[in-house]
This record gives C-alpha cells, structure tokens and sequence, in this order.
C-alpha cells in the first residue's frame, strides 16, 4: 500500500494473471476497482522486486496463507504490527494517504498524481483525455520510492563528518 498507493482490497484480493512483468505493470480489472474501470498501475523498481520475490503457491492470489485464498484478517495483523513497532493510532488506510500526501512534494502533475491512486478524471478530462498517462504515473511511483528510500534510510548531511571514516583516513595518512 505505501509503495503503489492502492487500497486494501485491491491489493488483498490481487491475482498473478494481473502482473506483467515484461512491462512492468498491474492492471487491476474493473470488476475489483472502486471506481468500476480498469486501473494500470505501473511497478517501480522496489515494488517489481518485491513482487519478484514473494513466493508462488498452487492458487493465483499473490498475498495469501493458504495459496488458495486472499490475505484476510487484517485486525490481527494490526495487532501484531502495533507491537512490533509501539505505534497504536493509525489504520491501514493511512498508508494510501500518506502515499498520496508525499505525492504532492514530488515534480508530478496533479491529475497524474490522482490518477495513480485511481481517482476519477475530473471534469472534461473524463470525457476528453483518453490518454492512459502509464509512463506519468511510472514516473511518479518511481519518484515516491526515491522519497520513501530516503526517509527510511536517510543520508546524513553532507556537512557532518563521518567520524569513522575519519579517523580511518587520519589512521593512513
């Protein structure tokens, strides 16, 4: 959810047949959208690895236990997660919008940025601009996973010395 910005459900409840990897691409079919119309979602570099390497079962759910069945249960998950990390306050649903929140600081159109998360066109756009938008919104997911690498793993400021590397390089001079 935080790397793609889709919702539960939709993540839940997705199948191999819907990933292709020669293109990079999940297309989510209407019938499992909101919105009731197919949603392309384009997979950046970590999302595709991740992807790559999760385990194949004898069903086509790609987030299961049993290999037949979605993943279910998210209270007990949740539960778990909680303890893991001592952060009780928040829903799985705040991982979409906070994707879509660090969006918004990313060199990316708005309507792009919408559209990656599967909101409507508005106005004449729906009507208009059939334009699929599939290598926009790659952009802006591969943007967000450059800003989420950097916050969970942040660079220190070029400013501060290393003190290791310092005292390796004083060691050899």
């Amino acid at each position: 959810m935080i790397l793609t910005g889709q919702r539960e459900r939709e993540i839940a409840d997705a199948v191999w047949s819907e990933f292709d990897f020669d293109q990079a691409l999940w297309t989510i079919p209407a019938n499992r959208m909101k919105g009731g119309r197919a949603h392309a979602v384009p997979l950046a570099q970590e999302t595709l690895a991740i992807l790559k390497g999760l385990p194949r079962f004898k069903g086509d759910h790609v987030f299961t236990t049993d290999g037949f069945k979605p993943v279910n249960g998210f209270s007990q998950a949740k539960v778990r997660l909680d303890k893991l990390c001592g952060v009780t306050e928040w829903k799985f649903h705040d991982l979409r919008r906070t994707a879509r929140t660090h969006f918004s600081a990313l060199p990316v159109q708005d309507l792009v940025r919408e559209l990656v998360i599967a909101h409507a066109r508005p106005g004449l756009h729906k009507v208009y601009d059939q334009h699929s938008y599939v290598d926009e919104k790659r952009e802006c997911l591969t943007l967000w996973e450059a800003r989420l690498r950097g916050i969970l793993a942040p660079k220190p400021p070029a400013d501060v010395a290393d003190i290791e590397a310092e005292r390796i390089r004083r060691a050899g001079a």
